[in-house]
Parts: structure tokens; C-alpha cells; sequence
């Protein structure tokens, strides 16, 4: 893992803390991570199996969003 690059092994807080922008990916999913109990704890690969989002996807669609942010 690059030192900028989202990882499935992050927390929530974790990515979001990093790069706030992202969670608009998460909202449009309609995963009600952000601002939640859990999203201390939760890592992405946890949050993509209980929505049930293929984990590539979830990788994917972050790291795209990523990109876009960072122009």
C-alpha cells in the first residue's frame, strides 16, 4: 500500500480523518458510516461485507473518488 492510497484494511475514522471528501462515496451508497458508533472500529472490508458491496467495488469507486479529489 502506497502511503496515499485508501486500503480495506482502514477504519472508517481512519480514511475519512485522511480524506474527509471520500465519505460523499460512502452517503451515496447509502452506508450510514459516517458519523457512526462503529466507524472507529469498522474497517472497509467489514463495512463492504455488512452492505454487501463487493469489496473491489467499494476499493474501486474510493479510489476513483480519490483521484477526482486530489485535481
Amino acid at each position: 500500500m502506497r502511503a496515499e492510497e485508501v486500503s480495506l484494511d482502514m477504519t472508517i475514522d481512519e480514511m475519512l480523518a485522511r480524506w474527509p471528501k471520500l465519505g460523499t462515496v460512502l452517503v451515496r451508497r447509502r452506508m450510514a458510516c459516517v458519523g457512526c458508533a462503529m466507524a472507529p472500529f469498522e474497517r472497509l472490508t467489514d463495512v463492504a461485507k455488512n452492505y454487501g458491496v463487493p469489496t473491489a467495488r467499494l476499493l474501486r469507486d474510493l479510489r476513483a473518488a480519490l483521484r477526482e479529489a486530489r485535481r
